[in-house]
């Protein structure tokens, strides 16, 4: 046992005591459950879900089906042959199949049972229109290459991004919702821990023993190392989640700004952590946390709304707001070509923020730890002389 550096030795009691906790590994374990439910659950009702049937009553416009199909990659569509017109409406209306492509006044009709798709619509006119240039170029000559000399278009992005925006819209999401949650959770467990500690009287053979800063680096650090461990764990599945169900283009979005979520979040969670245990700490009693942690929540929720909700350009001023930063910054270099000043300034002012948030917390619990007759208010914990 070091007793030259008492907090190491309250960081390794709250580690050993979460990782007895059930209702720590259970919410760890749900956390688990939901992480892997979203990048499993949407691969295999894609993977289950076959290629969509279009019916049809000849073979030109089996052609015209499996041309569409080609365009889609290959299995986009399915033929399925029928007798007559009759026969396609009934296989329509009966749900046999999505759509059905039969002989029109000038072409072909599709038909649909109370609507048609229309990616299906789009797909079958574009092929339909290919398959009848081709076959009227046949009649005077012309190969399907000769046709369609010249007319091919290529993309080129100045700015390409591996993920389309939606994908990179839900990962911001993620992002700020992992700072969040994670936050909020050992947040409140923090307190908690402060309450119970006070109501037991083992605060007051804790502080006999170890100076009271002591108490508060202790479970900051503690609580610090367990949340980035549980997100390493979360990572991790995710990681595996994302590579079994050939998703790895998720990662080359994400790669490049874990690094700087993992300093935003160490930073901010610390100040936080330090807010927390000192709501703690104003409590006598678990009822009193309802009050005593409600700032504590209002500095993570509006920033987490901002973060996700917000325009373009409040989005760009709160990330370089402490706190908000920490779910603004990681999410705005994801969808945007954000200069490598940005983050470093946001990084310092947190640091900055922190250092001081930290520094007052600290003097506020020493203050307020060993006050055991009633509730404090945060003015008034202010106010008090340190004992």
């Amino acid at each position: 046992m070091n007793l030259d550096r008492p907090w190491m030795l309250i960081a390794e009691r709250e580690i050993s005591t979460k990782l007895r906790d059930k209702t720590f590994i259970g919410s760890t374990v749900v956390m688990l459950v939901i992480v892997i439910a979203a990048v499993l659950i949407p691969a295999l009702l894609n993977g289950k879900s076959g290629p969509d049937k279009i019916a049809v009553v000849d073979d030109a416009a089996a052609r015209v089906v499996q041309q569409a199909s080609t365009a889609k990659g290959g299995a986009g569509f399915e033929v399925r042959k029928v007798a007559d017109r009759p026969a396609a409406e009934k296989a329509v209306t009966d749900g046999d199949v999505k759509a059905a492509l039969v002989p029109g006044t000038d072409g072909y009709s599709v038909l649909g049972k109370d609507s048609v798709d229309s990616g299906i619509e789009s797909a079958l006119r574009q092929a339909a229109s290919t398959v009848g240039m081709e076959a009227n170029a046949a009649k005077v000559g012309l190969t399907p290459e000769q046709l369609r000399a010249g007319t091919k278009i290529e993309v080129t992005l100045l700015k390409p991004g591996p993920l389309p925006e939606v994908v990179t819209y839900l990962v911001n999401l993620g992002l700020a919702l992992v700072f969040y949650m994670t936050s909020l959770g050992f947040g409140m467990m923090i307190a908690q821990s402060v309450v119970q500690e006070k109501e037991s009287r083992v605060v007051e053979i804790l502080a006999a023993a170890v100076p009271i800063r002591s108490l508060l680096w202790g479970k900051v650090l503690g609580n610090t190392v367990l949340a980035l461990t549980q997100i390493v764990v979360i990572a991790a599945a995710s990681l595996i989640g994302l590579l079994a169900t050939d998703q790895a283009g998720i990662l080359e979005v994400v790669a490049p700004v874990a690094g700087w979520f993992v300093v935003f979040f160490v930073l901010g969670f610390v100040a936080l952590a330090g807010l927390w245990a000192v709501a703690g700490s104003l409590a006598t009693r678990q009822e009193d946390l309802g009050s005593t942690t409600l700032p504590g929540q209002m500095i993570l929720m509006i920033p987490f709304f901002f973060s996700v909700f917000a325009g373009s350009s409040a989005k760009t001023v709160a990330s370089f707001v402490p706190i908000a930063s920490s779910m603004s910054m990681p999410g705005r270099m994801l969808t945007e070509d954000v200069p490598i000043w940005q983050p470093l300034v946001a990084i310092a002012i947190l640091l900055a923020t922190t250092v001081l948030i930290v520094r007052l917390g600290a003097r506020l619990y020493e203050r307020t730890l060993l006050q055991t007759g009633r509730r404090l208010g945060y003015r008034e914990a202010i106010a008090l002389k340190a004992s």
